[in-house]
């Protein structure tokens, strides 16, 4: 027996101690050795519990207990039965009674050897118990050498995965990122000012409001008239003069503010959005300049679908934009505003107001090319000349076309 099992006395005889019992101290130091040298081994290297979590965090947020544990818990379930001890109290045999210690004596020594025979009975029922869990703790760290070689090669091998997967996905977000900041339109975050910008490509508000004059004159008796994407409010300020009843949203604060300060109408909204929330009918007039180009081809559709909900029958939309069928245009307009999308072809715009239920489409070509800027016709009246000035006319209406055009729809 283990150093710390002992067996009671009956009738003050010992029993007899059972041959070949199990030493469960030598069988504890046996279940370390194996798993000290299983460490050793690299099969339970140092961590391998907070690896283990690790693993199990990542995955789920939370895991069963190792086995290394589970054997700790056994350890101690082991030395809990070797430190077990079988007890009874002792039969007394003193007695008042006279005789009656002899008699008490002879009963002890029979009950003795009664319970003597259940002892015995539990000692080889520990015994067995102690070989069964011997069995099991070998079959347990078999279990857990399996187990835990196989379940860290799959944690290992997933997670490797997932790296793969992450470096892959980190990939196609930069490609993704970097083809779509090479597309015309993309929103950009400029340092300089909006209206210095203006004021540089398309002149002083006063030129504007001589250029933009007789668009305006087309909306009197449309109010109330919406300014999408206003700008500097050079087109509100127009409509105020003629007494139009007006007011226009933009993106830029700043842009809403200066309008504000003169006293015009302005409010923070996008084209599509904007329209979409108003009343059906609710407009007399619509005007965008130099506005659509910067809107997707898909809004661009949108945008008129809403124009023809959003305008009273006899009302006026005004579209003002640059004019794609002039390749002057390219080299000197539209690619210089780095929020340009594409430009919108006249046809197209035309056939769109048109589909839409509008009772009167009118393009009207603007911003003649600067004088010297075009070929000029050859001097004289024979048939070369007047032919090769022919041909000058055509090269210049498809390369110094107007540089914008205007559709006036009429709801």
């Amino acid at each position: 027996m283990g150093p710390g099992v002992h067996w009671p006395f009956v009738a003050d005889e010992p029993l007899d101690a059972q041959e070949n019992p199990v030493d469960i101290t030598a069988l504890l130091q046996t279940l370390r050795e194996r798993v000290d040298a299983r460490r050793a081994q690299g099969v339970y290297p140092p961590g391998l519990e907070a690896d283990l979590d690790e693993h199990f965090r990542q995955l789920t947020g939370d895991r069963p207990p190792t086995a290394s544990f589970v054997l700790d818990d056994l350890d101690k379930a082991l030395e809990e039965l070797e430190h077990f001890s079988f007890g009874r109290e002792r039969i007394s045999s003193e007695s008042r009674i006279p005789g009656g210690t002899a008699l008490h004596r002879t009963i002890a020594k029979s009950v003795g050897r009664q319970i003597q025979g259940v002892l015995e009975q539990a000692q080889d029922q520990s015994q067995k118990v102690a070989k069964a869990l011997d069995l099991m703790a070998q079959v347990t760290g078999l279990l857990v050498d399996s187990f835990d070689k196989r379940m860290l090669q799959q944690l290992d091998d997933l997670q490797l995965r997932l790296a793969e997967h992450d470096r892959e996905l980190n990939a196609l977000i930069f490609r993704v990122g970097d083809v779509a900041a090479r597309m015309p339109g993309l929103a950009v975050d400029t340092w300089y000012e909006p209206a210095a910008f203006t004021a540089h490509f398309r002149g002083a508000a006063d030129e504007m409001h001589s250029r933009y004059a007789d668009l305006a004159g087309r909306l009197e008796g449309c109010a109330p008239v919406l300014d999408i994407g206003f700008g500097r409010g050079e087109f509100l300020e127009l409509l105020s003069d003629l007494g139009v009843d007006a007011w226009g949203i933009e993106i830029d604060q700043s842009l809403i503010d200066s309008a504000l300060s003169r006293g015009l109408r302005a409010e923070m909204g996008t084209a599509f959005d904007y329209l979409r929330d108003l009343e059906d009918g609710s407009l007399g007039g619509l005007v965008m300049i130099q506005v659509i180009e910067h809107l997707s081809p898909q809004h661009v559709i949108d945008v008129v679908k809403l124009a023809a909900e959003k305008v009273r029958p006899g009302g006026r939309v005004i579209i003002e934009t640059v004019n794609p069928t002039s390749l002057y245009t390219y080299a000197h307009a539209f690619w210089v505003d780095p929020d340009h999308v594409r430009p919108v072809h006249p046809t197209f715009l035309g056939f769109l107001f048109a589909a839409a239920g509008f009772a009167g489409v009118e393009r009207v070509d603007r911003s003649p090319v600067p004088d010297g800027e075009s070929l000029e016709p050859l001097p004289g009246d024979d048939e070369l000349v007047k032919r090769i000035n022919a041909n000058f006319e055509r090269i210049n209406g498809l390369l110094f076309g107007p540089q914008d055009y205007a559709i006036v729809a009429t709801r």
